[in-house]
Formats: C-alpha cells, sequence, structure tokens
C-alpha cells in the first residue's frame, strides 16, 4: 500500500469552515483538515493515497447536499503543517 502524504485544497464558504471540518473530523482516519485562511475559506486535507479515495466521496457527497467545494487542488507532501 501506498501511504505518501496528499494534500487535498480547496474553497469554501466560509461560514462553512467549522462544519465541513467536523464532518471530514468525524470519518476517523480520512484525514487530517487544516484552514488555510480563514478570511477566504481555504482548507487543506492531508490525507494518503488509500485514503484519498475516500476523501473525495465525502467532498462529492457535501457538494451533493449544496456545499460550495471549488478550486480543488491535490499535491503530494510529507510537511502537514508547513504551506
Amino acid at each position: 500500500m501506498n501511504f505518501e502524504t496528499v494534500k487535498i485544497k480547496f474553497k469554501i464558504n466560509i461560514k462553512d469552515i467549522v462544519y465541513i471540518n467536523s464532518i471530514i473530523d468525524s470519518y476517523e482516519g480520512v484525514g487530517i483538515v487544516r484552514t488555510i485562511d480563514p478570511d477566504m475559506g481555504l482548507v487543506a486535507v492531508y490525507t494518503n493515497e488509500f485514503m484519498k479515495k475516500y476523501m473525495y466521496d465525502i467532498l462529492d457527497a457535501l457538494k451533493a447536499e449544496g456545499f460550495s467545494i471549488d478550486n480543488i487542488e491535490e499535491e503530494k507532501t510529507e510537511c502537514v503543517d508547513k504551506w
């Protein structure tokens, strides 16, 4: 299995940051949420290659519920707390 760290960055409505953070956190082991810029709604989720599919499933489900999740970018990284 590949457990390389993947950072998935996206933009959400600032009023939804806490809610989306709590939803993602409720899925134990899927990812670690970090707010990059709360004033702009920029968020990053750190996951791994194995769990990445589940993270995208969660984002798709949130979008299907009507949450605005835009500008999704993905990169490989080993620095969880460095932007």
